[in-house]
């Protein structure tokens, strides 16, 4: 499931930069709501809180995650796995 969520194209991206909460988890959870199973969802945010609130709301949901840091961007891929 990593190999994924690294490597793999993401099927939506979702760009928040600039976004402030709670905004960001709004968003990242109405786009979840919408998309299929085993699809990847890419989220883009400049909001340092992001890398902990994001892998949050993928726990209480149950999908998997993956955040990296690209200079002053954290990139999130979230699997939506059922």
């Amino acid at each position: 499931m990593e190999e994924k969520l690294r490597s793999g194209k993401p099927d939506y991206v979702l760009d928040l930069t600039g976004e402030s909460c709670p905004e960001p988890q709004i968003e990242i959870v109405k786009k979840l709501n919408l998309m299929k199973v085993g699809e990847v969802l890419e989220v883009v945010s400049d909001e340092e809180p992001i890398d902990v609130t994001i892998p949050m709301i993928c726990k209480t949901h149950g999908y998997p995650c993956l955040t990296l840091k690209e200079g002053s961007l954290y990139k999130t891929r979230i699997l939506k796995n059922k």
